[in-house]
């Protein structure tokens, strides 16, 4: 193994590490306090992914601005990210870098996998299909996970109840979200 492959298994064990401490009754580490931060962390990526590519539509791929402006805003929210999972794991430092290693991957990998199945990225059709396969295969892996992430299924901005309240749909979903 070479050392980039060897910082990546390191990297993913920390993430593991980090899934299960942050799952259970019996948790360590808060992930998510709710799903306010769970909107806050997934807002991030998608945030710099949106204004990237609306942007750079207007002004043209070689220009920098586009990357500029999604990134300063992505890192104004990672700030305010830090802040709340610092307060949330109660003001221990160890905790909040544990739970920023597992939610800010975790965000990023469910949005890419999101914008695959919206947009997938080939050069045939057999080939996007491919893509967007795959990708709805690891968001049916990683939403449970992130599910089970949320310590306080409640929000008052980002909370999937609210969205599907008065619809039909069934007890045992709406009772398990």
């Amino acid at each position: 193994m070479e050392l980039p492959e060897i910082i990546l298994a390191a990297y993913l064990i920390i993430i593991i590490f980090g899934i299960v401490k942050g799952v259970g009754e019996n948790r360590q580490v808060v992930i998510f306090k709710d799903y306010d931060d769970l909107g806050l962390t997934f807002l991030i990526p998608a945030a710099f992914f949106l204004i990237y590519i609306v942007s750079s539509r207007i002004l043209g791929p070689e220009s920098d601005i586009p990357f500029v402006a999604g990134f300063s805003v992505s890192l104004w929210l990672t700030s305010k990210l830090i802040k709340q999972t610092y307060t949330d794991n109660g003001n221990n430092i160890l905790k909040t870098i544990l739970a920023l290693a597992t939610k800010i991957p975790l965000a990023i990998i469910w949005v890419y996998n999101l914008i695959q199945i919206l947009n997938p990225s080939g050069d045939s059709s057999v080939q996007r299909a491919k893509n967007r396969g795959g990708a709805m295969v690891v968001l049916m892996i990683l939403t449970p996970i992130v599910g089970a992430l949320i310590v306080d299924k409640t929000g008052s901005y980002f909370n999937p109840k609210s969205w599907i309240k008065g619809r039909r749909v069934g007890a045992g979903i709406r009772n398990h979200i």
